[in-house]
C-alpha cells in the first residue's frame, strides 16, 4: 500500500512538473511571431517533463488555435524547426547546488549528493513556421495534400491539451 502512494505522488509530481498549455511561462509555454503574409513562426517550449510528443500536440493546438483566431480555416507546415536544448551542470565540492535558467525561461535548483557526476536536463522546443489560408483558395491548391484542417485538430486534440 506504501509503494502504491509513493508511486502515485511520484507520478503527481511529474505530471505537475510538465509544460501547461497557455502562453510562454516559467515552465514553458507558446509564441509566435508574423514572418510573412499570414504566415507565423509559432513556438512551444516544454520542459525537461516535458515529453516530446506532447510538445508536438501543444504546437499543433496552438497552430489550429492561431489560424482559426486570424480568420482562417486551414494551414501548412512549411518548417519545422525543432530542436532540444541540452544543460549540462557539472558540480563542484564548492558549489553543490546551482541555480540555471533553463530553455523555458524558468529558474530551477539541481542538488547532487554525489559531486563527482553531472547532471544533464533536456528541454524540447517545437517551432513551426505555416502559413494560414481558407480551403477552396484556387492560390494554395498546391497545399491540399498536405493542409491540416484547424477546426478538425482543436476537436481531436481538446482534451489532451486542456
Amino acid at each position: 500500500m506504501k509503494v502504491s502512494m509513493l508511486k502515485l505522488g511520484i507520478l503527481i509530481i511529474f505530471i505537475g512538473c510538465a509544460s501547461t498549455y497557455g502562453p510562454r511561462g516559467s515552465m514553458g509555454g507558446y509564441e509566435e511571431k508574423s514572418v510573412g503574409k499570414n504566415m507565423y513562426e509559432v513556438r512551444f517550449y516544454g520542459n525537461q517533463h516535458t515529453p516530446a510528443d506532447q510538445i508536438t500536440r501543444m504546437l499543433l493546438y496552438r497552430c489550429a488555435e492561431l489560424t482559426r483566431a486570424k480568420g482562417f480555416d486551414s494551414f501548412v507546415v512549411l518548417q519545422d524547426q525543432s530542436y532540444s536544448a541540452k544543460t549540462v551542470n557539472n558540480p563542484t565540492v564548492n558549489q553543490p547546488a546551482v541555480t540555471r535558467e533553463s530553455a523555458s525561461m524558468g529558474v530551477r535548483t539541481v542538488i547532487t549528493p554525489d559531486l563527482t557526476q553531472p547532471t544533464e536536463s533536456t528541454s524540447g522546443v517545437g517551432v513551426y513556421i505555416i502559413s494560414m489560408y481558407n480551403d477552396g483558395v484556387a492560390s494554395f491548391s498546391t497545399y491540399s495534400k498536405s493542409r491540416l484542417d484547424a477546426e478538425k485538430i482543436l476537436n481531436d486534440y481538446k482534451e489532451a491539451i486542456r
